[in-house]
């Protein structure tokens, strides 16, 4: 199964409920790592066809992010970078894992913030430094929420702005094509009647020159 038809049957069988849950594992990345944010495009999308209340979408994505967010935040805190170190390669490369430490010492609760929408792949490894250091948890949601609401802003918005503009762009072609049709039907009745008065006439003509020979 594609991972396309893997988010779309979740959303199919449990809704945004199940949207949001496989964001929160998504955002975690270390129990399945797949690019949302193409997807939210798309939710967004069919937000604007109506399928689906765009502010629910919004808050369903932006809860599945903060809840990602914090499931390695809270193992950070309790295991230690122990947990990450040991368990984080098999899944992560050493290299993200290096930049997400030097990113979070060098800059703390802005590396939280700015890792949510810039930078994303090292965000899950980032989260349990976080946990793991002494960044008091308050200022670790703050930049992890104020993050999340740009990155969902963005992504479900962005969809919903193409999709409305999507349904415009179809909608006046339907009506040209109606506008299209009907004025080809016009002309063929004026054709039609234009050969009909011809073909009259001429019978007209032939008719009164026979009376009168």
């Amino acid at each position: 199964m594609s991972e396309s038809s893997f988010i779309y049957d979740i959303f199919q069988n449990y809704g945004l409920v199940g949207l949001s849950v496989t964001l929160a594992f998504t955002a975690f990345q270390f129990v399945v790592s797949i690019p949302m944010g193409p997807f939210i495009v798309v939710f967004g999308g069919l937000a604007s066809q109506g399928f689906v209340n765009v502010w629910a979408l919004w808050l369903a994505v932006l809860a599945g992010q903060v809840v990602g967010d914090h499931i390695g935040f809270v193992l950070g805190r309790k295991f230690g970078r122990p947990l990450l170190h040991r368990f984080g390669t098999k899944l992560v490369q050493q290299s993200a894992l290096d930049r997400a430490e030097r990113a979070f010492t060098r800059y703390g609760a802005v590396a939280v913030f700015t890792t949510r929408f810039i930078f994303a792949t090292i965000a899950a490894p980032l989260n349990i430094l976080a946990g793991a250091s002494d960044l008091p948890w308050r200022r670790f949601a703050i930049a992890d929420v104020g993050g999340q609401l740009v990155w969902s802003s963005l992504y479900v918005f962005l969809g919903y702005f193409f999709g409305q503009q999507l349904g415009a762009t179809l909608h006046a072609v339907n009506q040209a094509n109606v506008t299209l049709i009907s004025a080809i039907t016009i002309v063929a009745v004026l054709i039609f009647l234009l050969l009909a008065t011809r073909a009259i006439r001429h019978h007209v003509r032939v008719h009164r020159k026979h009376r009168a020979g």
